[in-house]
């Protein structure tokens, strides 16, 4: 049987020769072909690092359905149910909130990118804005995470398909019953990371069914190493009190705004022994008590070294901060956080692109 090879006729060599002459294997890294092929550095594995590029979602109609009967059982119409101290009328002051948010991240030159809207009939996903727990940062890339209640289930399509449209590679995702959120999820640097089991919720006593579960986090730390299985990641236990959680008050490489009689002990040591932790302690009527721990004045989101952006509202606080040589930029969202919201503006800042963080 003659075999005609037309790439032989037209080019003077079988496919065979061309794939051994032009078309060698390549051996080479993920992270590095990443600004060719992916269009960027899609690097956040720091909390300190500069702050490049953020994920934020506006507020959307979803917003209106607080006060009708939630789409999941036991279909509730209590604020309670929607997890709101307030049924919005309209959209006018989530939306203006919203625009002080992106203005203000826009002014320090923080690229932005937007969540695309809630996909659902009708919508529900009235917490949403708060981007940090859907997806984190691994080594390199996020990982969409798994959400553990009704009204935050559904969030992780739309922040996958956000993530895909801007060309940020999904590395990894948690599946099975796991389930993790990135309240829990802390990079201490690039090197060290934590995940804490979320404490013992009132309504449960099964650790599976936990805010954030053991496989869920052991997942996360598989995908995690490997990247780089020199990162030391640290699955913090669930029983007891919930461990303070440091990445929440940075403000510099391995320095918190806290008192660290707050932490767990061993935390404690691991910061201390091989980290060198640094604590900048806050007086006591900056301090407040959330969930049962003590807290400091919230430090928000790191812009970059020794620069934050928190609410406004706690003119004390920022004096205390900005005399501790902390530059702090202030935005007025109030409806987007607490007291009258149920996060934080860290919790509404997605960290998609960082600068490595400086090693001193």
């Amino acid at each position: 049987m003659v075999e005609i090879d037309e790439f032989k006729e037209k080019t003077g060599m079988t496919l065979h020769e061309q794939y051994m002459k032009h078309h060698p294997q390549i051996l080479s890294d993920f992270e590095d072909e990443m600004p060719r092929i992916w269009g960027k550095r899609w690097k956040a594995n720091t909390l300190i690092g500069k702050l490049r590029t953020v994920l934020l979602h506006r507020p959307g109609k979803e917003f209106l359905s607080v006060g009708k009967p939630t789409p999941w059982p036991p279909h509730d119409s209590s604020l309670s149910a929607w997890r709101m101290s307030y049924k919005p009328s309209d959209l006018t002051e989530l939306t203006r909130d919203y625009e002080r948010l992106a203005k203000a991240y826009r002014d320090q030159g923080v690229e932005v990118v937007e969540r695309k809207p809630d996909p659902n009939n009708p919508p529900y996903q009235v917490k949403a804005i708060y981007t940090d727990d859907v997806c984190h940062p691994a080594v390199y890339g996020q990982v969409i995470l798994r959400m553990y209640d009704n009204i935050r289930k559904g969030e992780e399509l739309p922040t996958y398909q956000t993530l895909a449209d801007v060309g940020c590679p999904v590395v990894g995702m948690i599946t099975g019953n796991g389930m993790a959120e990135g309240g829990n999820i802390g990079w201490l640097d690039e090197k060290h990371l934590y995940a804490a089991v979320h404490y013992p919720r009132s309504n449960t006593m099964e650790p599976e069914l936990w805010r954030a579960n053991d496989w869920g986090h052991e997942q996360l730390k598989r995908i995690i190493h490997m990247q780089d299985p020199e990162v030391d990641v640290r699955i913090l236990p669930g029983y007891g009190p919930r461990p303070q959680l440091t990445h929440y008050s940075m403000i510099d490489r391995h320095t918190s705004v806290a008192n660290p009689k707050w932490l767990d002990k061993y935390l404690l040591d691991w910061l201390r022994s091989e980290m060198d932790w640094k604590f900048v302690i806050p007086p006591d009527e900056l301090c407040r008590v959330d969930q049962g721990m003590p807290v400091g004045p919230e430090t928000g989101v790191v812009l970059e070294p020794m620069k934050i952006m928190v609410p406004s509202g706690e003119p004390k606080a920022t004096k205390w901060l900005e005399k501790n040589g902390v530059e702090v930029i202030e935005v007025d969202i109030p409806s987007l956080v607490g007291p009258r919201n149920s996060g934080s503006i860290h919790c509404a800042a997605g960290s998609l692109r960082r600068d490595l963080e400086p090693k001193t």
